[in-house]
């Protein structure tokens, strides 16, 4: 690709009730800084119920060039191939309706993907960001390695760093990965780009991300919505490696192996000494961890959220566990399962 040639995207995003967010985020893209580019932008609803799409028709109704379609099985997956139906740009970029993006972010994509011909899917960093006492604590832990693991897009906040890597959220895929790959796969309700991205990772596309293309999520407030969220992760995580063996990397297996793991050592204790001291030693190293890396979080914020930190990581830990051990006994699971033989 030239630097002089002007490139066009198709800008995707697939919501269902973000009548919280979706205002600021569709003003954001509609006054991005444009240099060597033209962007199209495709919402696909999944039929909200709140003012989700009132919002959105008052654009439409203002003449914006906004394309909007009907998601009637209001998942990700159908939402993503609606969308990707839809668009007719060289270039097709996800972006999630929780989210909020600064004026030169489309403009960041075009400047890296000119730079990186090559690589079949561009992306960039998250800026995990939330709102009150319970929502500061799950930005941190959001961003923090003990919550995240090795996940470069989530954790290099604040660094300059650009490079090949296994996967990128929010990504600007190339027309030709969908005819080379397939779509998403529809039985999945979410975490369908683990899958999809194992997919591509087999036919040896290759992923870039740059630190320079910065986009702000809005992380749930609750905690209840913190372990709704964990809850989902890791069912689906589970079932998304049953679609397609081997999409998870070893982040995405950790707290599954550590729930086993403590499960297996807690019945053992019952009946040795031995395998009591020795869990009672994990236990003691991770609440020692835990409070050390918690610690910053009070720093930053307030020492009366050391101790709401500690407990959200271990919630996190063990919920994504817990619901990552549940999946094997999950319908869909087994389906998946099922229709793969």
């Amino acid at each position: 690709m030239l630097n002089n040639e002007t490139l066009h995207i198709s800008v995707l995003l697939v919501i269902r009730n973000e009548e919280r967010y979706i205002a600021s985020l569709i003003e954001n893209l509609l006054n991005q800084k444009r240099e060597g580019y033209t962007f199209e932008l495709i919402i696909v609803d999944g039929e909200s119920t709140d003012k989700t799409l009132d919002i959105v028709n008052e654009y439409v109704a203002s003449g914006h060039a906004i394309k909007v379609v009907t998601n009637p099985k209001k998942t990700l997956p159908t939402g993503w191939n609606i969308g990707i139906k839809e668009a007719s740009g060289a270039y097709i970029l996800r972006v999630d309706g929780h989210t909020s993006v600064p004026n030169d972010f489309l403009q960041q994509y075009v400047d890296c993907i000119k730079q990186q011909p090559n690589a079949d899917v561009v992306g960039g960093i998250i800026q995990s960001r939330g709102v009150g006492k319970q929502g500061k604590v799950n930005e941190y832990v959001y961003s923090h390695p003990f919550g995240v693991g090795n996940s470069k897009f989530r954790t290099l906040e604040g660094k300059d760093w650009k490079g090949y890597v296994d996967t990128v959220p929010y990504g600007a895929y190339k027309r030709s990965v969908f005819t080379d790959v397939g779509l998403f796969d529809e039985r999945l309700k979410r975490n369908e780009d683990i899958e999809f991205h194992k997919r591509m990772r087999d036919l040896g596309k290759t992923f870039y991300l740059s630190t320079t293309i910065q986009s702000t999520y809005y992380v749930r407030p609750t905690l209840k919505g913190l372990i709704d969220k964990s809850l989902g992760d890791g069912k689906w995580n589970m079932i998304a490696n049953a679609a397609t063996p081997g999409a998870l990397g070893l982040r995405h297996r950790i707290p599954l192996l550590a729930f086993i793991t403590g499960l297996l050592l807690l019945i053992a204790s019952f009946f040795s000494t031995t395998m009591l001291l020795l869990f009672s030693g994990i236990v003691l190293i991770y609440v020692v961890l835990n409070a050390t890396v918690s610690y910053q979080c009070a720093k930053e914020n307030g020492i009366s959220l050391w101790l709401p930190c500690i407990g959200t990581f271990f919630i996190l830990h063990f919920v994504r566990g817990f619901a990552s051990f549940q999946a094997y006994f999950s319908r869909p699971y087994w389906h998946i399962k099922r229709t793969n033989q």
